[in-house]
């Protein structure tokens, strides 16, 4: 998996020439070819697993943060995230601690970009951006289905994956046991911009992550913001103060698409869908992703394959960090 996601940072020559797992096979199964770098207390490796030697990104937790807590919630945040078996979700694909207590989760490898960089070109045509927009909502779906709320939807956390010539939409970021059902959590506003989430989450939070409430509903709502951001090539409310963010997701209408982007020929349907999974009351909204699903079928149709979507093309191959977000305290 190979990005330029900022929280990956390339390890020295220094501390690679030293590495300890450089060669090693973890459990007979994993053989440890190279370092990718490092994601907070997490390094992770290219390997290969064995015996079919295919190619996976290995996540080690560091020894410094491997106590017996932080051990356990690696692995937990793993055998959820391993439960989601869906082609538009991101797999993992083994997980397990060695006899000398190295702590490991082994992930698809994944040739792409995210959204957030097509996106820094500017908007996608409306018909790419309903389509980009059902593969997530199909990912979403199945993990609601199997009592899992991601939580932490973004344009970050969405890969385009290419495989060959075929393109496809794939979520990372799953990883958090969360219920289906609203349920308070202890979440502030502070909680909600200060660790534990990722630097771009208040730009697509849902109004009531400030009020305690963490559920399925609120993955709507940042499905509206991410399909507003392909449609608009920006998110509905942009502020450098992530408590500015936070309070106009709760109080502020979002910009009409006219407002912004009197150019763009996009039609009232479509928006109509964005502005309903975009309303402050949760009630207010698409009562399920199902229903957000069912809306952008009527508005879009079924179309061609997201690969044959005219202007669309797959990205320049390179490796994609497709954990970024699972493993964060």
């Amino acid at each position: 998996m190979r990005t330029e996601i900022q929280t990956v940072q390339p390890a020295t020559h220094a501390a690679l020439s030293a590495d300890p797992l450089l060669g090693q096979v973890l459990h007979g199964r994993f053989q440890v070819l190279a370092p990718l770098g490092d994601e907070g207390p997490v390094r992770l490796y290219r390997a290969l697993q064995l015996p079919a030697r295919r190619e996976v990104v290995l996540h080690v937790l560091s020894t410094a943060s491997a106590d017996g807590e932080a051990q356990r919630g690696f692995l937990q945040e793993a055998r959820v995230a391993a439960r989601l078996g869906h082609p538009n979700t991101v797999t993992v694909l083994d997980a397990g601690r060695t006899d000398d207590g190295i702590v490991y989760v082994a992930m698809e490898w994944l040739q792409g970009r995210t959204l957030a960089e097509q996106l820094a070109s500017g908007p996608l045509a409306w018909p790419q951006a309903v389509a980009l927009a059902r593969g997530v909502g199909r990912s979403l779906r199945h993990a609601h289905q199997r009592g899992v709320v991601h939580g932490e939807v973004s344009s970050s956390n969405v890969l385009l994956v290419t495989d060959g010539e075929l393109l496809h939409v794939k979520v990372r970021g799953f990883g958090r046991a969360r219920p289906v059902a609203a349920k308070t959590e202890h979440l502030s506003v502070r909680g909600v911009t200060e660790g534990g989430v990722l630097p771009d989450a208040p730009a697509y939070m849902a109004p009531e992550r400030a009020r305690h409430v963490v559920d399925a509903s609120g993955d709507v709502y940042s499905l509206g913001v991410v399909l507003y951001e392909m449609l608009m090539g920006r998110v509905p409310f942009v502020s450098e103060d992530p408590l500015e963010l936070v309070f106009a997701h709760h109080k502020e209408p979002p910009p009409r698409f006219s407002e912004l982007r009197p150019d763009l020929d996009i039609p009232a349907a479509v928006e109509a869908v964005v502005r309903r999974c975009l309303e402050k009351q949760p009630e207010q909204r698409f009562a399920s992703v199902d229903a957000v699903l069912e809306a952008l079928r009527e508005v879009g149709g079924e179309g061609p394959g997201l690969a044959s979507v005219s202007g669309l093309r797959a990205p320049a191959p390179r490796w994609v960090a497709a954990v970024t977000g699972l493993f964060r305290d």
